[in-house]
């Protein structure tokens, strides 16, 4: 005969059958068939034990008759992750007479698995200790691949730098600044970092798990650029400008114009950069897939350039002048122009009356006089001048801000996450229930099915969350930016006739405000001190 005691519950087997006790009368039905499970006690007499959770009989109660075949031995089950980088065991406990799995056992039964690697001896030391049961716990982790890095390019001549100026500078000779990159023939450009082998896996089985090596790389050479032998090394192969279209790499030749360009040159459409020491007359055409700079003064002209565009005497269009831009267009000043830049306008005295838009910003500075007036500007993150408007309430527009598409995405979003994260906490709540039948042997065949059928719809809505919580994450970041950069900024005079419009929100100016910055807030702009 063999006896175990528990706080308030104990046990005995003998010739007769298991029989069970009250140690004192704190103590249901549910204690009494977790306390029963603890012990190994499969079968039992359901209403023998309902009887005596009633009577709470402090003499020994019978449950059950002796059966031998009941009496099982411990088991301890291992499982084996699918990508055979960790191992769980899950110790089903044994009838109370019979001993619980020592460290040994447990290691003995993870081997005859094949488990063999990262065993955690300190966890497994714990689970025969503490007599865990019916619970998986991990105890091997392999060691994971580390597959190699793909090989990387090093730029030492930077193809997107952009043009540094010191705009609030009063002295700038813009005859002598260059917008443009050029290298020199023979002069390195980038190098690359060849790829990495990678390190060598282990799983729980023992068995070595090979890297991926990663990839090599080539260099995105278009034209005008030399690959050293050893693939390595990028070397111009002549004098020009170094420029990054569709992520190809060039050299390009330049075409300089020692004059005017006018009916001496006619149109040019040159595939290459251009520079032009003269003017570019009215009625004509400069188009060209590199940078084009023009030293002195664009007319009523079309200038077309997949770079940048760089004027150094600036553009009087009356109104007949397009300059269109792939990246940034920067000019002493702007007079009746029609402007369209993929990146920055950037001016050092004044924008008249001219229809400007840019992806990122319009900046009018680097003189106490530098004026915006007339016309209408757009820009996608913000407009910094010194002087808005004038003096005799010409109209002026200007719009900054975000698209209604990324604002109606972000309610969307948050409105889908609160729905899904509601609906997984009611998943869980019926998972937990049926987790709670399984353990207590109560559970149907048609009830496991359902439980299997719950897990898969509880991994699937957390799949979606993560990817709607990440594509608002991003937005959210995006609309930050927005937020910081989506202003109008007026160092001195914003004069009456400016309309400012941010996210679709539209301010008339009525009075004038020196050092002022109009910013969108709650639904509203508002006027703040200007911020450089």
């Amino acid at each position: 005969m063999s006896e175990e005691t528990a706080e308030v519950l104990t046990i005995k087997v003998d010739e007769e059958g298991v029989w069970i006790a009250a140690l004192s009368g704190r103590f249901d039905l549910p204690k009494v068939l977790d306390f029963l499970m603890s012990k190994g006690v499969r079968k039992y007499n359901q209403g023998a034990v309902k009887e005596f959770v009633k009577q709470k009989s402090r003499t020994y109660w019978k449950i059950a008759p002796r059966n031998e075949a009941e009496e099982k031995y411990a088991q301890v089950v291992v499982h084996v992750a699918g990508d055979g980088m960790s191992a769980s065991i899950t110790i089903e406990p044994p009838f109370f007479t019979h001993p619980w799995p020592t460290p040994k056992d447990i290691e003995e039964s993870l081997a005859r698995r094949g488990v063999v690697f990262g065993l955690d001896e300190e966890v497994i030391e714990k689970l025969a200790r503490l007599k865990i049961f019916n619970e998986a716990i991990t105890v091997a982790q392999g060691i994971p691949v580390q597959n190699g890095e793909n090989a990387r390019i090093e730029f030492l001549v930077d193809p997107d730098r952009p043009l540094e100026l010191d705009t609030e500078a009063q002295k700038i000779d813009y005859k002598e600044i260059s917008a443009f990159v050029h290298v020199q023939e023979g002069q390195e450009v980038a190098v690359i970092h060849p790829p990495t082998a990678g390190e060598t896996g282990r799983s729980v089985l023992g068995e070595e798990i090979k890297p991926i090596p990663g990839k090599d790389s080539v260099f995105p050479v278009e034209s005008g650029l030399n690959v050293s032998e050893d693939g390595l090394h990028l070397i111009a192969a002549l004098d020009g400008r170094l420029l990054r279209k569709n992520n190809r790499l060039s050299v390009l030749p330049e075409l300089e114009v020692s004059g005017d360009v006018d009916f001496s040159t006619g149109n040019i459409d040159f595939p290459g950069c251009v520079k032009i020491k003269g003017v570019v007359r009215d009625g004509f055409k400069v188009v060209s897939v590199g940078d084009i700079e023009v030293r002195q003064m664009v007319e009523g002209a079309y200038i077309e350039s997949g770079g940048n565009i760089f004027v150094a005497g600036g553009v009087r269009a009356m109104a007949r002048g397009r300059l269109i831009s792939a990246g940034d267009i920067t000019a002493s000043f702007v007079d009746q122009a029609y402007i369209r830049a993929q990146g920055s306008v950037i001016i050092k005295n004044s924008l008249l009356h001219s229809d400007v838009g840019a992806n990122q910003s319009v900046r009018v500075m680097g003189d106490r006089k530098s004026q915006i007036a007339g016309g209408k500007v757009l820009a996608g993150l913000e407009v910094v001048c010194q002087i808005l408007g004038s003096e005799m309430g010409t109209k002026t527009e200007v719009v900054v801000g975000i698209s209604a598409e990324r604002a109606e995405r972000r309610r969307e979003l948050q409105a889908l996450i609160s729905r899904y994260e509601k609906d997984i906490a009611e998943v869980d709540n019926n998972l937990t229930f049926l987790k709670n039948l399984d353990a207590k042997r109560a559970l149907t065949e048609k009830g496991q099915k359902q439980k299997i059928s719950v897990m898969k719809t509880k991994f699937q809505m957390q799949a979606a969350l993560i990817a709607m919580t990440n594509e608002l994450k991003e937005l959210e970041e995006s609309l930050e930016l927005t937020k910081t950069k989506g202003v109008v900024r007026v160092q001195g005079v914003c004069y009456p006739g400016v309309s400012i419009t941010i996210r679709g929100v539209v301010y008339k100016v009525k009075e004038a405000f020196k050092y002022a910055s109009f910013t969108f807030d709650s639904g509203e702009i508002r006027l703040r001190a200007f911020d450089a």
